[in-house]
């Protein structure tokens, strides 16, 4: 299995790239998309830093989408498939999914840094063995939509946690980081991106 990181200057490519080679898949991180079974949008760092990367690759990552390429995307390359985002300044997401990211409200403190635990809200193949389980979480905004998420968390309020439709999926917590949970889920989604 052929799984793509970009690199657009943001996240620890280096922590999601040895998940992935530990469950056996070909990794390889590149500053612009291509065709793999996977392609791995990572992050940590602002919604508006990455706004220049979309707005240049936006019609190849969508090309891939339709060609069959899945999506993964982490915390901030999560937030990117929503509409747009309010961190830094408004910039437009790849609008994959209805809604859009601003600060968390009602958090006790920011950013929200620690495991908090995963509650089930929606069907998804790739939150089996995940219910009850904690995660860990790095981040000060989160996703606002319509969706209804297929696991939540709550830190202030409640928020989607795991997102997922038939060719991406996204996570405010990081797998690379979550120990055991982040295994089960990897392994998940490993599966899910072979059938």
């Amino acid at each position: 299995m052929k799984v793509i990181i970009l690199n657009y200057g943001v996240g620890n490519l280096f922590s999601i790239s040895s998940a992935f080679k530990r469950l056996g898949a070909e990794v390889e991180i590149r500053a612009e998309p291509a065709e793999a079974d996977l392609i791995v949008l990572p992050g940590v760092g602002a919604f508006s830093s990455v706004g220049s990367f979309l707005a240049k690759w936006r019609g190849r990552l969508e090309e891939l989408r339709r060609s069959g390429s899945k999506f993964l995307g982490v915390c901030l390359g999560m937030q990117l498939f929503f509409e747009e985002g309010y961190e830094g300044g408004r910039t437009k997401g790849l609008g994959w999914l209805k809604g859009y990211v601003d600060l968390l409200r009602d958090a006790p403190k920011l950013p929200h840094i620690g495991w908090d635990v995963l509650m089930e809200k929606g069907s998804c193949d790739l939150s089996e063995g995940l219910k009850g389980r904690y995660a860990y979480f790095v981040h000060s905004y989160v996703a606002y939509t319509p969706m209804r998420p297929a696991m939540t968390s709550v830190y202030g309020m409640e928020f989607p946690a795991l997102v997922c439709t038939d060719e991406l999926v996204g996570t405010q917590f990081h797998p690379e980081k979550s120990g055991e949970t982040g295994g089960i889920f990897l392994r998940n989604l490993i599966e899910w991106v072979k059938r």
